[in-house]
């Protein structure tokens, strides 16, 4: 896989990023929420999204590893995302580049009982500014099943375009009505200007 490429010449390290927002900071260290991630990445978080749930913690210890070997790689940046006040684990988000350094995805989701806070809003905007402050990207690209409005809006937030629609299979064997949002830098940074 190719590595993100940098905007400046200073080495990166993918593995020890900590990204902090108003209320919300965003943390590599991955492994220190295994078990919330186990038990809040659940049936109520997966219906509008491909992967299933893990029946084991061996699972959750598997994705974590995969995706640390995706930071070491400088392709991949899986983030814990807790509250700065207390410490609270709300969910995960992401960017990966596996195959698109160019052009990453956004990916994120947050527990049962922190919805509608608007901490996924925020996490992924922060994540967002962060990108583009530090690769040189085309684009990024938020993919979302058409009726998961609060996503969707997540991506409006940032300027998002809806650029490709497509049937995708879940791993529990159904499928997602998947339209996929650009997200421009130009647009990006005029809209927090604005």
């Amino acid at each position: 896989m190719k590595p993100f490429v940098l905007k400046t010449s200073e080495p990166l390290d993918f593995t020890e990023q900590e990204i902090n927002s108003e209320r919300l900071q965003l943390t590599t260290r991955l492994k220190a929420y295994k078990e919330e991630i186990f038990a809040e990445f659940n049936a109520d978080i997966i219906e509008y999204m491909l992967p299933k749930p893990a029946v084991k913690i061996e699972e959750t210890l598997a994705f974590i590893n995969e995706s640390l070997v995706g930071m070491q790689e400088g392709w991949n940046l899986a983030l814990a995302i807790t509250k700065r006040s207390d410490g609270e684990f709300l969910g995960c988000c992401g960017l990966h580049g596996k195959g698109r350094h160019r052009t990453p995805e956004l990916g994120i989701w947050i527990k049962k009982s922190a919805h509608g806070h608007k901490f996924g809003r925020e996490a992924i905007q922060t994540l967002a500014f962060w990108a583009v402050e530090h690769l040189d990207l085309d684009y990024l690209i938020y993919p979302v099943d058409r009726a998961n409005l609060p996503s969707r809006l997540i991506a409006e937030s940032l300027g998002g375009q809806i650029f490709a629609e497509k049937q995708v299979k879940t791993a529990r064997g159904g499928y997602l009505d998947e339209v996929k949002y650009k997200i421009t830098e130009e647009v990006l940074l005029n809209r927090n200007a604005g």
